[in-house]
C-alpha cells in the first residue's frame, strides 16, 4: 500500500470515528436533556416488573399449586392386580409391606404421605361398624382437611386409641375420651380402645372407625394384608402418570394410577390460572407499548428542529432512525434492569401472600422479560421513527 493509500485510509478511519463520536454525543444529549424520558422509563419499568413477577410465578405456580391442592386429599391409588390363584385360596388384598415399599419408592421430595388401608366389618358396643386400618400419622398427612374434634393419632404403632367418624359416634353414643370395645363378627378377637378424636369429612369416613393397621389385621384375622394404598404426591402435569407407571413397572403385582378426578381438577385449575396470568401479562405489554409510543411521539415532535438541523448538515434518514432506535434500546435496557429487580421482589411478595412460600429464581425469566420489553419498546418506536423520517429540514428551519 502506498503513502497516498495509507493517508486516505487514515482519513476514512478518522471520519468514521468522528461520525461515531457525533452519533454518541447526539444520543447522550437526547438522553440527558429529554423532558419525557422519565415517563418512558417508568412505563417500561412497570411493564417489565409485572412481566417478571408473572413469569416467575408462571414457572413456579404449577408446583406451588400442586403443593396447595395436596391439602384436599390423596391423588394416587395403589391396588393389587387380580390374582385368581390367591382368590381361589380365599386370600384377599396383598402384602401390606409391598404397598409400603411401593409408596417409599416414590420421589422423596414429591411424596407428601401414603398408607395401606384394610377394611372390614366389626361389632362395637351398640352395633356393627366399618373398621378401617391404616397408618394414622400418614392419614393425617394425606387428608389434612379432615375436621377432628379431639386430636389426631400421631404415631402409627398406637393400638390403644381410635378415630371415629362423626355419624358413627352419634349413632353409637361415643365421645372423645370414651372407651369402646371392637370385636370381630365371630367374637373370637377383640380389643378395647379409647376414642381420641371424632372425624367429620362429609364423606364415607363419617360412618367408619379408624385404628392402627396392625390392630385391624388382628381383629379381621388378615395378618400382614391390606386392600390397597393411597398416596399424595406433588406432581406437575403428566408427572403423576410417570410416577405411577414407574411404580407399576417396579412392582408388577401392583396397579398404581393417579386418581383422575383429582388430577384433572388440578390441571383445570392450573390451566385457568396460567391462562389468566398470560392474559394479564399481554395486556400490560400492550399498555406499556402504547404509553412508550405516546411518549416517543411527543419527544420526536419536540425535537423536530434538532432533527431538521441534523438533516440539513448531512445526516441521512438511516442515521436519524438508528439514533432513535438506539435511544429506545438504551432506555429499555436500563428500565428492564430496574424492572427485573422490582419484579422479582413483587413475585416474592405474591408468593408469600398466596402460597406462603418463596418463588424460585428462574434464569429463563431474564431473557424472556428483556426480549418482551425490547420488542414492545421497538414496536412503540415505529410511529415516532416514521415521523422523524418525514421531517423536512427546510420547513422546520423556516419554523413551519
Amino acid at each position: 500500500m502506498g503513502a497516498e493509500d495509507r493517508l486516505r485510509a487514515r482519513k476514512a478511519g478518522g471520519a468514521r470515528l468522528q461520525r461515531a463520536a457525533a452519533f454518541s454525543r447526539f444520543i447522550l444529549h437526547s438522553l440527558t436533556r429529554g423532558n419525557r424520558l422519565g415517563v418512558a422509563l417508568a412505563a417500561i419499568v412497570v411493564g417489565s416488573a409485572i412481566v417478571t413477577a408473572l413469569t416467575s410465578l408462571y414457572f413456579d405456580i404449577s408446583i406451588k399449586m400442586s403443593e396447595e391442592l395436596r391439602a384436599f386429599g390423596p391423588n394416587v391409588i395403589v391396588s393389587p392386580k387380580p390374582d385368581m390363584a390367591a382368590a381361589a385360596r380365599g386370600e384377599r388384598g396383598t402384602d401390606a409391606k409391598t404397598l409400603r415399599d411401593a409408596i417409599a419408592d416414590l420421589p422423596r421430595d414429591r411424596l407428601v404421605g401414603g398408607t395401606p388401608y384394610l377394611f372390614g366389618l366389626v361389632r362395637l358396643d351398640l352395633g356393627n361398624a366399618v373398621l378401617v386400618g391404616a397408618d394414622l400419622s400418614q392419614v393425617k398427612a394425606i387428608s389434612p382437611f379432615w375436621q377432628v374434634d379431639g386430636s389426631w393419632i400421631s404415631v402409627d404403632f398406637d393400638e390403644r386409641n381410635a378415630l371415629v367418624g362423626s355419624g358413627l359416634a352419634k349413632a353409637m353414643e361415643l365421645t372423645v375420651g370414651k372407651p369402646v370395645t371392637i370385636r370381630s363378627l365371630d367374637g373370637a378377637r377383640q380389643a378395647r380402645v379409647t376414642v381420641k378424636g371424632i372425624v367429620e369429612t362429609g364423606e364415607n369416613e363419617d360412618s367408619q372407625i379408624f385404628v392402627n393397621l396392625a390392630l385391624a389385621q388382628r381383629l379381621l384375622d388378615l395378618p400382614r394384608r391390606a386392600d390397597f394404598a393411597m398416596a399424595s404426591v406433588v406432581a406437575q402435569g403428566p408427572e403423576a402418570d410417570a410416577m405411577t407407571s414407574a411404580m407399576t413397572a417396579k412392582f408388577p403385582v401392583l396397579d398404581a394410577r393417579p386418581i383422575r378426578k383429582v388430577s384433572q381438577a388440578d390441571g383445570q385449575i392450573l390451566d385457568k390460572i396460567e391462562g389468566l396470568m398470560a392474559l394479564v401479562a399481554a395486556i400490560i405489554l400492550v399498555i406499556t407499548t402504547l404509553s412508550v409510543n405516546a411518549t416517543l411521539t411527543a419527544m420526536v415532535a419536540e425535537r423536530a428542529p434538532q432533527i431538521g438541523l441534523q438533516k440539513a448538515i448531512g445526516a441521512s434518514n438511516r442515521i436519524i432512525v438508528a439514533q432513535i432506535l438506539a435511544e429506545t434500546a438504551i432506555i429499555c435496557l436500563v428500565a428492564t434492569a430496574i424492572g427485573l429487580a422490582l419484579g422479582f421482589l413483587l413475585a416474592q411478595l405474591l408468593g408469600q401472600a398466596v402460597f406462603g412460600a418463596w418463588v424460585s429464581f428462574r434464569p429463563v425469566v431474564l431473557p424472556l422479560t428483556l426480549g418482551l420489553s425490547l420488542v414492545a419498546a421497538l414496536v412503540a418506536a415505529a410511529l415516532p421513527v416514521r415521523g422523524a423520517v418525514n421531517v423536512v429540514p427546510a420547513r422546520v428551519l423556516r419554523g413551519e
